[in-house]
């Protein structure tokens, strides 16, 4: 959806993330929507684990939104650096799990969880970031149609079967299924794709118990 920058909010002297819809996108009234819609989604939500954005605008043919800069990495890059233990993995999902409750008692699905969108800090803590394919429940239809019935919205391989079958009447439920795939992987380095062994197993508990 954009390409994100670190940059410095010179009025309050703060680092920020600086993400921009790129120009030949903001042509498309339905990717500016798009933009707009997940600056939205993310100011209506005030969590400890969820990315802030403190502001929405424009600038000439520029779309760009600010958001809280978080200094770390993403889940990804932490399972491509090492395996996470038990504990560490139940750590992060506990944080993923209060920040996805509290979203979807805001109304708000995600609609993309995977490792890509789940970034750490240097203290430990875990933020939700990238609400661009998110889905307000009980919202009206926006006036520009961002996706049709039959165009699937999420990430291969982390999709509930629902977001398949009926991408636009999707609930909460969808996140609670990537969620378990994303803590499956964190236990086990691996996707559950079609026949898998037990993350009891895979994580080396299960070895260790026997």
């Amino acid at each position: 959806m954009g390409a994100v920058y670190r940059a410095r909010q010179r009025g309050l002297d703060r680092v920020v993330a600086l993400k921009i819809l790129p120009q030949q996108l903001s042509k498309d009234a339905g990717f500016a929507e798009r933009f707009a819609r997940e600056a939205r989604a993310l100011a209506r939500l005030n969590h400890p684990n969820i990315v802030d954005v403190y502001d929405l605008g424009q600038a000439g043919a520029i779309y760009y939104f600010l958001m809280e800069f978080v200094d770390g990495v993403n889940l990804r890059q932490m399972l491509e650096a090492h395996p996470l233990t038990p504990p560490e993995a139940l750590a992060i999902m506990s944080q993923i799990c209060e920040a996805m409750e509290y979203a979807h008692g805001e109304g708000v699905v995600h609609r993309d969880i995977k490792p890509e969108n789940i970034l750490g800090d240097h203290k430990g803590r875990v933020k939700i970031a990238d609400f661009g394919l998110s889905k307000l429940l009980g919202a009206e239809a926006p006036v520009v149609q961002l996706t049709q019935a039959s165009h699937v919205l999420g990430t291969m391989h982390y999709m509930a079967p629902e977001q398949f079958e009926n991408p636009l009447a999707v609930d909460h439920r969808a996140d609670i299924y990537s969620l378990g795939v994303v803590f499956y992987e964190m236990l086990t380095g691996e996707l559950p794709l079609g026949r898998f062994s037990l993350a009891l197993a895979k994580s080396g508990r299960g070895r260790a118990a026997r």
